[in-house]
């Protein structure tokens, strides 16, 4: 009796399994059947020198059956970097990103370029004007201000196409990967609300950063919904790190009235609050509500047990590179698309929850499918 064909891969010699036709993990793929780096594999495609002409020549072989096309098929005139921006590296959220992208980068045949702007403005001016005068291919910044078009405008100028990730400006449209931050903030507003809380704190990052104000008046309205206002003492805005969350945390312990609960823009801001309260004897989610807004491994483990907004960290990372990397490559394409992905509530027990964590499915946006913007 033959056999069925599944259409699952199978596979060769040696145990690996064909790569799969197109497949974003081909160029992996290719390298372990080989054996050799995937920085090896991606010299090939891209037609570099420093590899011998036996490996050339398997690595070809490979990549023809995998649907790979090599250098001398794609746009010509590129030089195979990009450049992803960010605020930090010190905040997990935005190192989480970075592997992400590069990762798939680099299956795509791409180098990536990290800079850090420290959320200045002219940094981040000086910043694009580096790049331009490199000459990458593209720019995925997570690192924008809402009110700042300067350097998006160098960018423009020297004909570099970006992707937003998380933060977009109000000037400038371009592709946009990120989640509906207003709408996650009042829905994390709502669970904490059902604590019954009567004095609420806000901490969120730079009010410049379109994801830091959504964030926080999603907070005052899902609050003024229920009839709470925030006090203009305990609406904080600071840098997006654990050292800032800190500072708000002795600044709220400082203002007289200690607040019962306290909604936090960002995980790291989170967790520095708390440990703020702890030096103070007080424990997050006995004696005060704490949340947090990003989902960071460490933040939702048994260990931590936070209460936070979970954003798909990887996919959104994933889907920023490819974004971009289809701009590049496709640069007849002129309209700008906005992903907004589903957000989901891990519910820890830093917001008065019984200790055993559970995830809760977050609504799904109308637009988290693919809009034009």
């Amino acid at each position: 009796m033959r056999e069925q064909d599944s259409g699952a891969e199978r596979p060769r010699e040696g145990g690996e399994a064909t790569p799969k036709p197109g497949g974003r993990g081909a160029a992996a793929a290719i390298a372990r059947r080989l054996g050799i780096s995937q920085a090896a594999v991606s010299y090939v495609l891209n037609g570099r020198p420093g590899v011998s002409d036996t490996t050339r020549r398997k690595v070809l072989e490979l990549a023809n059956e995998a649907g790979v096309r090599p250098r001398a098929e794609r746009p010509t005139g590129l030089s195979r970097v990009i450049a992803l921006t960010v605020p930090t590296v010190a905040n997990p959220m935005f190192t989480s990103w970075a592997e992400g992208i590069m990762t798939h980068a680099a299956q795509a045949g791409y180098e990536v370029l990290l800079a850090t702007t420290d959320d200045d403005p002219e940094k981040m001016r000086s910043v694009a004007r580096m790049l331009v005068n490199r000459g990458i291919d593209g720019v995925i910044t997570a690192a924008v201000h809402r009110e700042d078009s300067r350097s998006l405008g160098i960018l423009r100028e020297g004909r570099i196409p970006f992707t937003f990730l998380s933060r977009t400006s109000q000037f400038v449209t371009a592709d946009f990967v990120g989640i509906d931050d207003f709408a996650a903030a009042q829905e994390l507003t709502r669970h904490v609300l059902s604590h019954r809380p009567e004095r609420v704190a806000t901490v969120v990052g730079p009010r410049f950063s379109s994801s830091s104000h959504l964030r926080e008046r999603g907070f005052a309205e899902a609050l003024a919904a229920h009839g709470l206002a925030v006090p203009g003492r305990w609406k904080v805005s600071t840098e997006l790190s654990r050292a800032g969350g800190r500072r708000a945390g002795r600044h709220l312990l400082a203002s007289g009235t200690v607040p019962d609960a306290v909604l936090c823009g960002s995980d790291e801001l989170a967790a520095g609050v708390m440990e703020v309260l702890d030096e103070a004897g007080l424990r997050a989610g006995a004696d005060i509500a704490v949340t947090g807004f990003d989902g960071l491994e460490q933040s939702t483990s048994r260990l931590v047990g936070m209460t936070c907004v979970v954003q798909p960290q990887a996919d959104m990372a994933e889907r920023a590179a490819a974004q971009l990397i289809d701009r590049v490559e496709n640069r007849s394409r002129r309209e700008p698309r906005a992903l907004v992905l589903p957000h989901r509530l891990h519910l820890g027990r830093t917001c008065g929850c019984p200790p055993a964590p559970t995830d809760v499915s977050g609504p799904v946006p109308e637009d988290s499918r693919e809009r034009q913007t």
